[in-house]
């Protein structure tokens, strides 16, 4: 599953919300969802996100930020698949939902990581922007940060920040390790792991950040444990670990 240097890893950052602050939660939609997300079926993804999109509430903010998810995930591949003028599209409908709600809700944690994260989705459509989008998309995921540390969202984005910039501007892949296992570590305190693709995906990140810092003991543990848990999960089974091993002779 080809993944966009910046953005990809973002398909890594959403989940389905049970309360204002982590934003996660369970619904109909959920193992659906994971089953698309685990065998790269992106068109069975835009049928459920479309079919969520014509149900939703637009006075219930769990099933806003639920499509919202939807919107983000379909919209980072779009990003990797180079499908830019489609991409850009959702952005706008994606932003128009997060202002709204973080209108109503100013001091939600998981709005603002989102809004950092749309930010970056644009800079992945033209890195040329990164000198005055950048700083900004970092701010709403500072903020995040702020507002709640365990925020999952929040960490995962802070994560993506991290391991992404440049070190000149910021940027620290040993740190963003930090990140990733926080947000990996709330996921199982709050149960939010079975045929969650999100979790999957920030496990996915945390590992292919081991061994870009040279931690491949730590990055094959990481793998097999994705393995076990998810044993399904093509991305890494089939193209992620093996490449591993045999590039370090494991």
């Amino acid at each position: 599953m080809e993944r966009p240097q910046y953005i990809t890893r973002l398909i890594i950052v959403i989940t389905l919300l049970f309360s204002m602050q982590s934003g996660f939660s369970q619904s109909p939609y959920n193992d659906a969802i994971y089953k698309a997300y685990s065998r790269g079926k992106m068109d069975k993804w835009y049928e459920l996100m479309h079919t969520c999109e014509e149900n939703v509430d637009q006075n219930n903010l769990e099933e806003q930020l639920e499509l919202l998810s939807y919107y983000y995930g379909y919209t980072a591949w779009l990003i990797g698949a180079k499908k830019n003028d489609t991409a850009e599209e959702y952005i706008e409908k994606s932003e128009e939902i997060i202002d709204k709600l973080l209108e109503e809700s100013p001091e939600n944690a998981t709005l603002m990581a989102y809004k950092g994260a749309y930010i970056a989705f644009t800079i992945g459509i033209s890195n040329l922007k990164a000198i005055y989008l950048g700083p900004k998309s970092v701010k709403y995921i500072n903020k995040s940060i702020e507002l709640d540390p365990e925020n999952i969202q929040g960490n995962i984005e802070k994560g993506n920040s991290m391991y992404y910039r440049p070190s000149v501007f910021g940027g620290d892949k040993n740190e963003a390790i930090e990140y990733y296992v926080r947000a990996v570590k709330s996921f199982e305190k709050q149960g939010l792991v079975v045929n969650n693709w999100m979790y999957i995906n920030t496990m996915t990140a945390l590992g292919q950040a081991y061994e870009a810092t040279d931690q491949i003991q730590q990055a094959k543990l990481c793998y097999e444990k994705i393995i076990r848990i998810f044993p399904n999960f093509m991305w890494v089974e089939d193209e992620l670990y093996p490449d591993m091993l045999k590039r370090h002779n494991l």
